[in-house]
């Protein structure tokens, strides 16, 4: 795997739980936007603007094209989504912050929502006598603190990406590693770990409509 500085609109198109799920139903095999909108439950002609902000951007590509009658039909297929970790430009995010803490925003809040319906299901089953040994919906939220070196962290990060890939390729190293002198000095580094079912927050009606979209 490599890593690989994306743009304001790359940015803004990962930050979207939905427009993630297109790309992993298109990694293994070409598809068409009417399989997509099957698969998503969503209307073809709604569907056709993502793509196109996804071809613009190169995280789609045109792999095949087929004649239905009248009709073209163009299958698509996600551009090294496997391969690549896409980490952002800090001095393109500084220009404007508001925005970049926005798409951050957007990839948690779900998580979070999830969270909060979970643990509110959980209340009111306890009122009924149910016992709950997990939460109902797949969300997680955990944390742990570590003293360690700014090298020692760097090291961590790259393991906790490469233990998520379900590929097992080893990652690049970062690009950008903190060398300001204190690369050998231990601090407390903590770490948050949110993971959620993005289906489970599309049924809940969890994830804020687009930009575009409104």
């Amino acid at each position: 795997m490599q890593w690989k500085t994306h743009t304001p609109e790359i940015m803004k198109i990962l930050s979207d739980p939905r427009r993630i799920r297109i790309l992993h139903l298109a990694e293994d095999e070409p598809v068409t936007v009417k399989y997509l909108a099957e698969k998503l439950g969503e209307d073809p002609l709604r569907l056709y603007y993502h793509v196109k902000k996804m071809l613009k951007a190169e995280l789609l590509e045109i792999a095949d094209t087929k004649q239905q009658g009248n009709l073209t039909e163009h299958y698509y297929r996600a551009v090294n989504f496997r391969d690549v970790i896409y980490k952002g430009n800090v001095e393109e995010q500084a220009e404007d912050i508001e925005m970049a803490l926005a798409h951050v925003h957007r990839m948690l809040d779900p998580g979070l929502r999830l969270l909060r319906k979970s643990l509110e299901k959980v209340r009111e089953g306890k009122k009924d006598g149910k016992v709950f040994e997990r939460l109902p919906y797949h969300v997680s939220v955990s944390g742990v603190s570590e003293r360690m070196t700014s090298r020692a962290w760097q090291k961590s990060m790259k393991m906790i990406i490469e233990s998520i890939d379900k590929e097992g390729e080893s990652l690049e190293p970062w690009p950008e590693p903190p060398i300001d002198g204190r690369e050998d000095e231990e601090g407390t580094y903590q770490y948050v770990l949110i993971s959620y079912r993005v289906e489970d927050a599309e049924q809940l009606a969890l994830i804020d409509e687009s930009e575009e979209e409104e």
